[in-house]
């Protein structure tokens, strides 16, 4: 009965020191919440701020968003539309080996590039027009595109390769 009463004592004890001596983390509260890529292709938010009432100069856009052809089309609007920068669009197929191989570059690019929306769009959930109209033959096949062109990576898959063509692009 002793060895009771001490665990149940000490299991208090424990759960008073927790409650008294818990570290105080201030919690930071941003009044206008940043917007994700998935935000932003999926439900067209938009940049405004409601609380300063007006549009803010960058959204930050974080990891590739799995897409189809719904969503490819909802990023393009964002561009033509809301004026946004630059899209990187990715054709890839599951079954390929070369875009297996290619996707942690790509997904490295959407962390060194956050002000740029990343979608990666698989080749079952497009329409073959869809392909026949961005010229996609291979995969991998990435695109960056911006309201008055778009712009098809040629080179090797390495990540130094893919940097060297955002940058000269963006």
């Amino acid at each position: 009965m002793g060895t009771k009463a001490w665990q149940t004592t000490m299991l208090i004890l424990a759960f008073w020191w927790r409650l008294t001596c818990a570290v105080f983390v201030p919690l930071r509260v941003t009044l206008c919440p940043k917007v994700s890529v998935s935000d932003a292709i999926f439900d067209f938010r938009d940049s405004y701020c409601p609380i300063t009432s007006a549009r803010t100069q960058s959204i930050d856009f974080v990891g590739v968003t799995e897409g189809d052809e719904v969503s490819m089309q909802k990023a393009l609007n964002m561009v033509y539309r809301n004026g946004h920068g630059y899209v990187a669009v990715l054709f890839y197929a599951s079954w390929c080996p070369f875009s297996r191989s290619f996707r942690p570059s790509f997904n490295i690019l959407s962390s060194s590039y956050p002000c740029i929306p990343h979608l990666a769009i698989e080749e079952s959930s497009v329409r073959p027009s869809i392909l026949s109209k961005y010229g996609v033959h291979g995969f991998p096949t990435l695109f960056l595109l911006n309201s008055t062109m778009r712009a098809r990576y040629h080179g090797n898959r390495s990540f130094e390769s893919l940097g060297a063509f955002y940058s000269d692009v963006t």
